[in-house]
């Protein structure tokens, strides 16, 4: 299936919510009216400086500051701003189009993964993961969209942001836990007038990823100004592509296989970048495994089961060849999954006094995404009996021939037809809060925040394994010379008991000679869904006052006190199949689990110097926060720093804090199984069948983080216009929450004298016993680097051309477990997670110049990737015959052209060379051949539209 399957699962919405919500509808839609007065609205620059607070758009709007709680300073800590001019350049429809503009951005988005939330996009500054980066909306917390805790970006209208803030350091004193690598805060322009809109659509050269998108924004004053009333709704729909064959690039059929030359072969090295890669033991017939007698082996079955030669390849390994008979998945490896989502966004506004504002408002996004996986695949583990119904006499008599029982086949279940996944996630965020003032220089605010999410998946085409093997294992029936089950034959009547979930009354008996030779009856059989309803909430309740305390002789101490208190609470039910693990594919898992948030924060400004022979100005801020959870208990985090200004030219910041991230609910409280391994005890060298325990641990604590920003400010006032910075930072993470094997537990342990993991080990005498290899903290993590950001604006003619740079350096992206440091700083290649959440290059950047006047608006955007190592722990000619991934540099064109004052045309183009993505290959079952997120896969890809203004 290529398209969106329908659902009828919809989310329930509490009463109370649902009557605002219609309440806020109706009286929107009541007070738009067709024609709106225009509003004088200043944009937002794109090159607004990475360390001030944009203007306000109007006289009337309030000034929303990212990176401190107290209004109208200037943080220390580094911002890096993207406005709605740039928004409106790249023609953006999701914000996540966006990451590959922001270089300290890494993508983030899953085109097929089936055990992650398909087609979420996730923000992860730094690299060190998404669960580490904080999203705000109007500076409040946004909850998580799916039951792993991630949110994705998507769901937010893009109709109505003024601009989207970066904050690039630790931030969990100012906004609380997940703010260690940084806070994304979107920007929504709530104070509009006016009428907006817009139309789009985008294509590839290729003639794929279809992209029609529309947007409209309304809003309106009303009672001489107090009331106010602004909505806005957004549609996009991605049509994706399924295919990577779909691009000249991926037809060549690349993988990694293992060199079978290695390690006998002098300078062999162990693995090799082939092109025709193919599956060893594996075709849609059916080939009998290589490990089979001399007699078997090489055998295929052709049609109807006839008995054909197997030819194979060179370099061949246990799972692929080059070239051969074997068959190849490579082509299904996906691009991208298909999306299409419907996001609407509303607030009322009613300022009682002057000193005294209300609001209400209501976000609520629906998504409907789908994607497909590889066909079940058998590598040459399917046990066939020398009695079984379906089996060639040919193969029978070679079985009788040379005395043998049973033989192993492997093959690939063409007629299941690809896994699907398919996920309909429905999103509401509603706030209602009041702002005020006391005197001329103090603020308070208070507001309650009601997010509940309904996330339904489903795992579709999936096989039910043990029924597949009852099917599998058939015999002719000497009553009827049918075929028929054994198990069926041997139990023809079992009780309920006996056969709990009628699999075995329901028996189909299998053909698996031959291309398309499973009956439909079969397939009905063991067959189906894997099924997911999740129900999460969050409930935010927050107060806050701020303002001037006292003065100094360099100017006000400003202070800023508040506390909030969060609720969480998540539950998926799942079917009984999943439960029990049955499935081929993905088997979901039950989830329970709430929490609960206290937390108390302080910020304060001192100024100690103002026109000074010292300098022009010197602040210092300090914030703390105490944090109490109801998991794992209280922690306290801290921050100080300070602007320095010894000319009007030069300014000094710099920050030092302790940052943290608690568990989500799905790392404490998601469901455990047991199984047995064997371990070795390397004290006693003794190797026992040992039980181990896996999934979440409600025992864990929160990860630690101490970050340091360290940078300058350079406006020269000889060059008007110009604007740079540079920043050091560096993030060091401890008690990191991680996942490790029982072997990695006990050697860490008894081997590396690391005691932390010593309480997961139970003992008898000298004999382990059990090993809990639960997630538990215990890694490490640490980043470090430079970011670098240029803008110079100048008049040109009747216009103004604006040029902006941006440049990330990464020193180092360490990840320490069980006693082992690797550095994955270089690595851009995708052979699975590893490290905090992969690797990174060492360098990006986009360099962007816009010349625009009152009616014409063309700009062009460079943006560079790094090349770097397939994979870091690699050594070239020793692990790989090729570690090496080259660099990329990507081409970008827009223009825009006003055909009235209210009324423009747009046009853009992403990747106009049509650069196609350098060569990283990954090992799984449908290889890629771009498996990198770092670059481009989607090719050359067109947009045009028309947007409106009243």
């Amino acid at each position: 299936m290529k398209a969106l399957a329908n659902r009828e699962y919809r989310s329930s919405v509490p009463t109370g919510l649902t009557s605002m919500t219609a309440l806020a509808a109706m009286l929107t839609m009541a007070s738009v009216q067709p024609a709106m007065a225009a509003m004088q609205q200043a944009d937002v620059p794109a090159s607004a400086s990475p360390d001030t607070s944009p203007e306000p758009a109007g006289d009337s709007a309030e000034i929303t500051v990212t990176g401190t709680r107290i209004s109208g300073f200037t943080a220390p800590t580094p911002v890096t701003t993207v406005g709605e001019e740039q928004l409106q350049d790249r023609g953006v429809r999701n914000i996540a189009d966006l990451l590959t503009d922001v270089p300290a951005l890494k993508a983030n988005q899953n085109t097929g993964t089936s055990s992650q939330p398909i087609g979420a996009s996730n923000l992860d500054l730094r690299g060190l993961g998404a669960n580490r980066t904080l999203l705000l909306v109007d500076g409040r917390r946004f909850a998580a969209t799916d039951p792993s805790g991630g949110v994705d970006i998507n769901v937010i209208p893009v109709g109505l942001i003024r601009r989207i803030d970066i904050v690039t350091g630790g931030a969990s004193a100012a906004y609380g836990s997940d703010a260690v690598s940084g806070v994304v805060n979107i920007v929504l322009d709530n104070r509009f007038e006016g009428l907006k809109g817009d139309v789009q659509y985008g294509i590839s050269t290729y003639g794929d990823v279809a992209t029609p998108g529309a947007s409209l924004t309304a809003g309106r004053a009303f009672a001489d100004g107090r009331l106010h009333v602004v909505a806005s709704a957004d549609y996009f729909r991605n049509g994706g592509q399924l295919w990577q064959s779909s691009r000249p690039w991926a037809r060549g059929g690349y993988a990694i296989l293992t060199n079978p030359a290695y390690p006998g072969t002098p300078g062999a090295p162990r693995q090799l970048i082939l092109p025709d890669a193919r599956f060893t033991q594996m075709t849609l017939g059916g080939v009998t495994a290589r490990n089979s007698p001399a007699a078997l082996r090489g055998l295929q079955f052709g049609p109807g089961g006839t008995v054909l030669p197997f030819n194979y390849g060179t370099s061949i390994g246990s799972v692929y060849m080059a070239g051969g008979d074997g068959a190849s998945l490579s082509d299904t490896s996906n691009i991208l999954p298909v999306l299409e989502r419907v996001s609407g966004y509303g607030r009322i506004t009613f300022d009682v006094s002057d000193e005294i504002s209300v609001y209400a408002d209501a976000l609520v996004s629906r998504a409907d995404i789908f994607s497909d996986g590889t066909t079940a695949t058998d590598n040459g583990n399917l046990v066939i009996r020398r009695d079984n119904a379906f089996l060639p006499s040919q193969v029978r008599n070679i079985l009788l021939a040379n005395n043998l029982t049973q033989f192993s086949m492997g093959r690939v279940a063409g007629e299941d037809g690809p896994f699907t996944n398919t996920v309909d996630n429905t999103v509401q965020r509603y706030g209602f809060g009041i702002d005020g003032k006391i005197g001329a220089s103090w603020k308070w605010n208070a507001f309650v925040q009601l997010s509940r999410n309904d996330y339904y998946r489903e795992d579709g085409n999936n096989r039910n394994d043990p029924r597949f093997l009852l099917g599998l294992d058939s015999v002719i029936n000497p009553a009827t010379n049918q075929p028929i089950c054994r198990a069926l034959l041997n139990n023809p009547n079992p009780t309920a008991a006996q056969d709990p979930y009628g699999d075995i009354r329901a028996c189909v008996p299998i053909n698996p000679f031959g291309a398309g030779s499973i009956s439909r009856q079969a397939l009905d059989y063991y067959k189906g869904t894997a099924v997911m309803m999740a129900r999460q909430q969050q409930d935010v309740y927050s107060l806050g006052l701020e303002g001037t305390v006292f003065d100094t002789w360099a100017g006000p101490v400003s202070l800023a006190v508040g506390g909030e208190y969060r609720t969480e609470r998540v539950r998926a039910d799942v079917d009984e199949i999943s439960v029990l693990r049955r499935w081929k594919t993905v088997n979901p898992q039950p989830l329970s689990g709430k929490l609960n948030v206290k937390e108390a924060f302080a910020e304060v400004v001192v100024p100690l110097l103002r026109e000074s022979a010292l300098g022009k100005h010197l602040d210092v801020n300090g914030a703390v926060r105490v944090t109490d959870y109801s998991t794992s208990g209280s922690v306290t985090t801290w921050k100080i720093g300070g602007n320095y200004t010894p000319f009007d030219d030069l300014r000094l910041r710099a920050t030092y804090s302790r940052d943290i991230r608690a568990a989500n609910i799905n790392e404490l409280f998601s469901g455990q199984s047991q199984f047995f391994n064997n371990i070795t005890n390397p004290v006693t060298n003794v190797q026992l069948n040992t039980l181990q325990l896996t999934g979440g641990n409600p025992a864990l604590t929160p990860e630690r983080a101490r970050a340091l920003t360290a940078g300058l400010v350079y406006q020269p006032s000889w060059v008007p216009g110009l604007r740079l910075s540079v920043d050091y930072y560096s993030i060091d993470i401890s008690n990191a929450i991680a996942s490790l094997t029982g072997q990695q537990i006990v050697d860490g342990c008894l081997v590396r004298q690391q005691a932390d993991l010593c309480p997961a080990i139970t003992f008898n005498g000298n004999v382990i016993t059990a090993v809990q290899a639960t997630l538990i903290n215990a890694a490490g993590a640490k980043t470090s680097g430079v970011d670098f950001e240029a803008s110079y604006s100048m008049p040109v003619g009747a216009g103004r051309i604006e040029t902006r740079a941006l440049v990330n350096y990464v020193a180092e992206l360490t990840t320490t477990l069980n006693g082992v440091t690797v550095d994955y700083a270089g690595q851009t290649g995708s052979t699975g997670t590893v490290g905090p959440a992969g690797g990174i290059p060492k360098w990006r950047g986009v360099l962007s110049a816009n010349y625009r006047d009152e009616r014409t608006a063309i700009g062009a955007q460079l943006r560079y990737v790094d090349g770097g190592t397939l994979n870091v722990s690699f050594v070239e000619g020793v692990d790989i015959d090729d570690n090496s991934v080259p660099a990329r540099t990507y081409l970008d064109l827009n223009a825009s052209y006003r055909v009235t004052p209210n009324v423009q045309f747009f046009a853009s183009i992403d990747n106009v060379l049509n650069t196609a993505p350098p060569l990283t290959p990954n090992a799984i079952t449908a290889p890629s051949y771009a498996s990198s997120a770092f670059y481009d896969r989607i090719g050359r890809f067109m947009t045009i539209g028309a947007r409106f203004k009243f």
